[in-house]
């Protein structure tokens, strides 16, 4: 945050350092993983986190770069994203497993900090929280972009614990600063629906709603529309956001890989 250290994940084991004034190398942790480093994000001006195709996340210390302050184990999978949350100071982590993971740095330990399962979808690619922690995005490798309104990291979802805000198609970029009412979700949705249709604010625990609002943790689902490839699938592979929050840029493959 203070933009003293420029960090820089690699392809293999390694997280380099740099001083982005002087580009003068400062240290290399060549074996801040056992697989490839994905993903590097800063808790404050001295503290960040690595995750890693190794299915694990580890803290470090700017000062004590020797050995690591901890190592967080919960995933099965590939851990690709890691987003933290400054006013909370939770940290929250998205894997292939199609997992989103919170961590309670609060409570951290050199064992670990405790944590809980945020949120499952399948085909889960990559996840991003807007820059005020409102919304949380997430993209998926069947085609859908998933928005959680009015985040609350503080409660896990449960299958068919969240009401459905709006399932569309769109073909032009999305604006997320927005929610509409609820409505019916799309078929083929990556979301499970109970026999009684989607949840709706009426089939929601009185604490999950707010007066005069819609609740908590409301889930839009969006099938961005890629010209040409309407009839062959696509699989959004990366996924990232305005600085404000504003807008959010989709990276798209087809599912055949010959088009991106």
């Amino acid at each position: 945050p203070c933009r003293s250290v420029l960090t820089v994940a690699c392809e293999q084991t390694e997280v380099l350092l740099f001083d982005p004034i002087s580009s003068k190398h400062i240290k290399t942790l060549s074996e801040a993983h056992e697989d490839c480093v994905n993903n590097i994000r800063f808790l404050d001006n001295r503290l960040f986190a690595t995750c890693s195709d190794d299915t694990t996340i580890a803290l470090w210390d700017l000062r004590k770069l020797n050995t690591k302050v901890c190592t967080l184990h919960g995933h099965t999978s590939w851990v690709k994203n890691i987003e933290y949350d400054t006013n909370t100071r939770l940290l929250v982590t998205s894997g292939f497993d199609g997992n989103v993971i919170i961590w309670d740095t609060n409570r951290c330990t050199e064992d670990g900090c405790p944590h809980k399962k945020f949120f499952h979808t399948r085909f889960l690619m990559r996840m991003r929280l807007t820059p005020d922690c409102s919304k949380m995005l997430i993209s998926t490798s069947s085609g859908y972009l998933l928005i959680l309104h009015d985040l609350d990291l503080n409660k896990s979802l449960e299958v068919g614990s969240y009401p459905i805000l709006r399932a569309r198609r769109t073909t032009s970029s999305s604006d997320i600063t927005s929610s509409g009412s609820s409505g019916p979700r799309a078929a083929g949705s990556p979301c499970h629906q109970n026999d009684s249709g989607p949840l709706s604010e009426k089939h929601l625990p009185r604490s999950s709603q707010r007066e005069g609002g819609s609740p908590r943790n409301s889930l839009e689902v969006l099938t961005p529309e890629v010209p040409g490839e309407r009839d062959r699938g696509n699989c959004i592979t990366s996924l990232q956001l305005h600085p404000k929050g504003w807008a959010t840029l989709l990276r798209c493959s087809s599912n055949t890989d010959d088009q991106e």
